[in-house]
This record gives structure tokens, C-alpha cells and sequence, in this order.
């Protein structure tokens, strides 16, 4: 049985730990009968650590002491990783990076990661962009590596911010092999949502997609990509999806459709006051700004920013098809 080790600094975070442990011990059923891997605690001494969170934790290894044919090698964010203890941990991740073992840190483990230049290569994640910055100084320099998720997996590394620890441990699990990716997801997503929202009984429907006829795909995808932020992985296909966190976007040509259906359809020329997309932004002055931002990038101005009667301060914009899009606010600051 293999072991994959955690590494706990002074004051680290606790709440980091349990739901990949968990999923190393446990299967769906209870705990595992022929399980594959082990948890270890490895620190700089054999000393009690003590978490932000008050508990002492008996590490079963020092860092002068660790076995060198373990399957992963996880850091446990927290405060203790600008501390003097965190040099120690230099060198163990260096053999790891040469060996291939997998490594995982979270949180202030991942900032320290790139302060040691052990991000330069890789995809990655952490506690933000600007923190990765500051701590890495002159030694970080993979910022067009860095994503804005929760965690990021790349080779045999993963990182995550502090927020990420579902995600980080989903990562890790599907790196060792420990399940399958099939049941791996059921786990996050069963600790994720929790045992209320999916016992809860389903609604009918549910609708989050708005799909919209098109003449001109390319000239779509650019508009809502460059003006809204929606994320595409279209490569020129009839149909195309867009994404803005739930909210889904589909473009489908009218002749196409057409085809699809052996009919012939009605199309408004211009503006189209059939319907509207309505996106909604924090404050009044949001409005505002969304809206020279859209006209400044080639929106067509529709209708200027108006506070109305009803206290709603909106706009009207076109997209290249004449499909209407409302920006709106009704929190004056």
C-alpha cells in the first residue's frame, strides 16, 4: 500500500485535508477493505502541529525522515508557509519534480510554490494571480500559466486556492486512480451540493439557454466573446455554444435550421423587438460603464443609459443579428 503524504506547517489549514483523506480511505460503501494508499503526516519535527482551526496533529514523519517511494506528496496551506519550516520543504519537492510523483498544494502552498519557481512550467492556480505575483518576485515567471479556477490540474501537479479543497482533492483522486472518474465526480458532487439539495425533488424544466438564429457565426462568437466574456471552444462548426458561469448562449444558422426542419421561417430585418437578452450588473454606474465598453468594442447603440421612474437604471445595446440586450441595475450604488 502505497502513501500519499501530507505536509503540515505550523497553523495550517485544516479544513484542506478531510475530502481528500476521506477519499483515499473510503469507497461509496464505507471504508475500503484492500485500499490502495494510505494518509501520512510528514513536518519538521515529530512534535504535535497545531491547525488554525486549534487541533494537534502527531506527524508520522519528519521531513529528514520521509520514505522516498511515496505516491503523492500533498502541502497543506495555511500560515506557515513564509515561516522558516517552509525551506525545508524545498528540496523534498525538487526530487518529487524530478521523479514525476504527483504533487498537490493549496492555498498559501501554492503561493509558496511559485515563490520557488516550481510553477514556471505548468498550468496553475492559487490564492489569486496577484499573490502568486507577490510572493514570487523575480522567481514566478508563468503568469500566462495561471487560471481562475478553483483548481487546476497539469501533469502531475495540482493547485487550487483556498476555497478549492473539493475541487483540489477531486483533482488528486483522479490523478492516483483511485475510482474511477465516474465515481470521483459523484463524491464532489454529492459533498458539494450535500444530501438535502439531492434528495430534493427535481422541477420539471429547468432553463439557463437562450439560442438565437444566426446568419454570421464568426461575427457572434467575436461580439459576445470580446463584449460579454462568454467562453467557446467552437471551431467554426453550424452550431455553436458560448458559456458565462450557468448561462448558455447557442447560435444555429437560419438556413440550417431550416434544412433541419423542411420549413421556412420569418426573420425581423433590423432591430429585433421580438425579445431581449437582460443582463443584469451591481450598481448603476456599472451600467454605464458596460455600455461604453459595449459601444466602444462595435455594440450598436440602441438606447442610452436612463435611470427610469421605477428606479431601474438600463440600456439597450444590438448584437450583429439585431438581437436586442438589455444592461440593468436597480442598486443605485
Amino acid at each position: 500500500m502505497r502513501e500519499i503524504i501530507y505536509v503540515l506547517l505550523p497553523q495550517f489549514a485544516d479544513h484542506e485535508i478531510p475530502f481528500l483523506s476521506e477519499g483515499i480511505t473510503n469507497g461509496e460503501m464505507g471504508p475500503r477493505q484492500e485500499p490502495a494508499y494510505c494518509n501520512k503526516i510528514a513536518a519538521a519535527s515529530l512534535d504535535p502541529v497545531t491547525s488554525t482551526g486549534g487541533f494537534r496533529v502527531l506527524p508520522d514523519y519528519t521531513f529528514d525522515a520521509m520514505p522516498d517511494d511515496y505516491a503523492a506528496i500533498v502541502l497543506i496551506g495555511g500560515y506557515g508557509w513564509q515561516g522558516p519550516e517552509a525551506a525545508k520543504v524545498a528540496p523534498i519537492i525538487r526530487k518529487a519534480l524530478q521523479k514525476g510523483t504527483i504533487i498537490g498544494a493549496i492555498c498559501n502552498a501554492a503561493s509558496w510554490m511559485a515563490s520557488q519557481g516550481f510553477l514556471n512550467n505548468v498550468s496553475h492556480t492559487g490564492n489569486g494571480l496577484e499573490q502568486l505575483k507577490l510572493w514570487g518576485g523575480d522567481r514566478y515567471t508563468n503568469e500566462a500559466g495561471y487560471q481562475n479556477k478553483q483548481a487546476v490540474s497539469d501533469h502531475h501537479i495540482v493547485t487550487a486556492n483556498g476555497t478549492g479543497h473539493l475541487e483540489f482533492g477531486r483533482e488528486l483522486l483522479k490523478l492516483l486512480r483511485n475510482d474511477t472518474d465516474e465515481q470521483i465526480e459523484r463524491y464532489y458532487h454529492f459533498m458539494k451540493q450535500g444530501l438535502v439539495s439531492l434528495l430534493s425533488p427535481k422541477p420539471r424544466f429547468t432553463c439557463n439557454t437562450v439560442g438565437l438564429f444566426t446568419t454570421d457565426n464568426a461575427k457572434m462568437v467575436a461580439f459576445y466573446r470580446d463584449i460579454f466574456g462568454f467562453q467557446t471552444a467552437w471551431k467554426g462548426e453550424p452550431n455553436v455554444e458560448m458559456y458565462l458561469g450557468d448561462m448558455r448562449l447557442i447560435f444555429f444558422p437560419r438556413t440550417a435550421f431550416e434544412e433541419m426542419t423542411s420549413q421556412r421561417y420569418g426573420y425581423p430585418a433590423g432591430n429585433n423587438g421580438t425579445m431581449e437578452l437582460a443582463i443584469d450588473v451591481p450598481t448603476f454606474a456599472d451600467v454605464d460603464k458596460e455600455y461604453e465598453r459595449a459601444v466602444r468594442l462595435d455594440g450598436k447603440s440602441v438606447f442610452a443609459p436612463t435611470t427610469e421612474p421605477w428606479g431601474q437604471r438600463t440600456c439597450y445595446i444590438a448584437d450583429p443579428e439585431g438581437n436586442l440586450i438589455e444592461i440593468s441595475s436597480f442598486r443605485e450604488s
